[in-house]
């Protein structure tokens, strides 16, 4: 677990500008910016004000005005799945662009994982198996599994499909992450290098500390729990920059306390 785990989330923005201004004003805060390894931009990429590409480069040149380029990425978080042409195509569309992260769905093919890999060779592919507003009674009655099943199923999977074509490529694995909530990483964890002899990285949403709203997500846990059970990378976006007025909590001392979470994991050695 990275001492600066927080990825920092930009959803719900129709102004593309304010977006950027929001991500310089964050990063400009000492708090925030010694926590944070990736700025994270979803439903932004949307917007007809800016090309997706072109926010990018924007959210790149603060980072660097700001000198945090060592420390700091951005997540580019498509969820996205098409056919392996389609893939390619928009893959292509950020070959020039500096994203360190995308998130991949699980019912790619194998040849479309490939196609991403071999236009962004030097982008980590995070595999998005079961969305985190799910309740676990939805995957079993959808899937016949629980969530934390269905991941590790996916992962085997889709590495599945991927060996069926890996014979045209040099990359061993499909994806290097997984997106999973903090009540599968645990199970992830404990199960994947028995399977694939290796650990993956593991992106966590559904972060929400005790002094916080639970908002849309439906399975959630403190980061605290998420950094002990084995996630990489913690997602979260009110806790760090809006805190949880209702309860009296500010922004600053919301994050005071995420730190303070972080800080004691850490400290006693418990990841």
């Amino acid at each position: 677990m990275r001492k600066n785990p927080i990825i920092l989330p930009y959803d719900g923005y129709f102004n593309s500008g304010q977006l950027v201004d929001d991500v310089y004003r964050d990063l400009s805060n000492p708090i925030i910016a010694k926590l944070v390894s990736f700025v994270k931009i979803n439903d932004a990429t949307f917007s007809d004000a800016m090309p997706a590409p072109t926010l990018v480069a924007k959210i790149w040149k603060i980072i660097e005005s700001l000198n945090l380029e060592k420390q700091v990425g951005v997540f580019l978080d498509l969820k996205s799945a098409d056919t392996s042409g389609t893939m390619k195509n928009i893959a292509n569309h950020f070959s020039t662009s500096r994203q360190g992260i995308l998130t991949v769905r699980s019912n790619l093919s194998g040849k479309g994982y490939m196609e991403v890999r071999r236009m962004l060779p030097n982008v980590k592919i995070a595999l998005v198996s079961f969305l985190t507003d799910n309740s676990e009674q939805d995957c079993l009655d959808q899937y016949g599994l629980f969530p934390e099943e269905k991941i590790l199923h996916d992962m085997r999977i889709v590495q599945r499909k991927y060996d069926r074509v890996s014979q045209l490529d040099d990359q061993e694995f499909a994806f290097d992450m997984i997106v999973s909530s903090p009540l599968e990483s645990f199970y992830v964890h404990r199960n994947e290098k028995h399977i694939f002899k290796r650990r993956f990285e593991k992106v966590t949403p559904g972060i929400r500390d005790d002094w916080m709203a639970k908002g849309q997500q439906s399975r959630i846990a403190g980061v605290a729990k998420a950094m002990k059970d084995g996630s990489d990378y913690v997602v979260m976006g009110s806790q760090m920059r809006k805190g949880n007025p209702d309860k009296g909590i500010s922004a600053e001392e919301s994050q005071k306390r995420t730190a303070l979470e972080i800080e004691k994991v850490l400290t006693r050695g418990e990841v």
